[in-house]
């Protein structure tokens, strides 16, 4: 890479740099939002906050590099031919191909982060925000047990234990239970035991009485009982197994997907084709969307009153091609055989973005009236 292309690069880089910190905060933090309830109602301190949103960011670099290279190429070229650098580039002997080059390694160099996001990054860190979440929420059940308070986990579940022990065991323990309006069920126990092993949760009850109160009839109805079982699940629905869909999965495992995979009935050999090869083609995007903005650019030459409608061209042109993607891997879901229409998006901009190269390579110089 000669002086050229260095300082080429260079004025890239620092636009890209900060239109990923722009666009990666914007979605970061309308993605994090969602988990400041669930992280504070578990007790958590925000250094939880910060690990559980730290997972979030590999998925929101997904989205948002591919925009930010784009917008970085579009404003660094933008600049560069608005003052005329691009135009003595070009008069000196640099052909549009050649100009092409620092944005190849560019988008390049964006796109094998993206490789590394896509391929490893974002299924990994979405395996590890479940599980995380999972563990949140179990840690929320283990939270309902507060002596001497009134906790009130749902809208119809209210638990109340008068004292407990680090063990797990309780004394003078009330849970009123109004799941069924049409049932009131409220349990007395004089001890208790909170037990848990894994995602299976529930209170032993030892020495108590069930009431139970049947508002059609207006009957109440009193059980006794040494020892009884309730299920916490059934009060926090959200604490279940740990479950990996599609976008949690690495591309290997998406595009030659094993029989057990194919065997689950919540996601069909379509749902991992195309969410297989959209972590192929996001990291293609990267790299043709410089180009074309490139290509945008430079054609029909130098204007002293500005590029604005050629700007707005290239945008037009980046979200259809985005644009596009998401409609083929919609079709790719329903229909696995139309896989390949997910990378035409991806050919169909590397084409224009060298036709446009090629046609203002045939323009000699720039127009006399341009540089007068």
């Amino acid at each position: 890479m000669n002086r050229l292309d260095r300082y080429f690069m260079g004025q890239l880089l620092a636009p890209f740099g900060f239109f990923s910190l722009v666009i990666i905060g914007i979605l970061w933090l309308a993605q994090a939002l969602p988990l400041v309830d669930k992280v504070i109602e578990s007790g958590q301190s925000g250094l939880v906050f910060l690990e559980v949103t730290s997972l979030l960011i590999p998925r929101v670099m997904m989205v948002a590099l591919p925009f930010a290279s784009f917008g970085a190429a579009l404003y660094a070229l933008n600049k560069l031919y608005s003052e005329a650098e691009l135009v003595v580039m070009m008069t000196s002997g640099q052909s549009p191909l050649a100009l092409a080059k620092p944005v190849a390694i560019f988008g390049t160099f964006v796109m094998l982060i993206m490789v590394v996001t896509t391929f490893y990054l974002v299924p990994a860190s979405q395996t590890q925000l479940k599980t995380r979440m999972n563990e949140i929420r179990t840690e929320l059940t283990g939270s309902l047990i507060r002596e001497g308070q009134f906790v009130h986990p749902t809208d119809v579940i209210t638990i109340y234990v008068r004292d407990t022990s680090r063990d797990g065991e309780m004394a003078g323990l009330f849970l009123h239970d109004q799941s069924d309006p049409l049932i009131i069920v409220t349990y007395s126990a004089q001890k208790a035991l909170f037990l848990q092993d894994g995602f299976d949760m529930r209170i032993v009850m030892i020495d108590g009485i069930i009431q139970q109160f049947d508002r059609t009839s207006n009957l109440l109805n009193t059980i006794q009982f040494e020892r009884f079982s309730y299920d916490l699940g059934e009060v926090l629905p959200g604490v279940q197994e740990f479950e990996r869909a599609p976008f949690e999965m690495f591309p290997n495992e998406l595009l030659f997907p094993s029989q057990e995979m194919l065997d689950d009935e919540r996601w069909s050999l379509g749902d991992y084709a195309a969410e297989g090869h959209h972590k192929v083609v996001m990291p293609l995007s990267a790299l043709v969307l410089p180009l074309v903005a490139l290509g945008a650019i430079v054609l029909g030459g130098f204007r002293r009153g500005g590029f604005m409608r050629r700007v707005m061209i290239a945008i037009a042109i980046g979200v259809l091609l985005q644009s596009s993607v998401i409609v083929a891997k919609s079709a790719v879901q329903s229909a696995p055989e139309l896989a390949w229409t997910m990378y035409v998006p991806s050919i169909s901009g590397l084409a224009l973005a060298l036709f446009f190269l090629y046609r203002t390579g045939r323009i000699k110089k720039p127009r006399a009236e341009a540089l007068a």
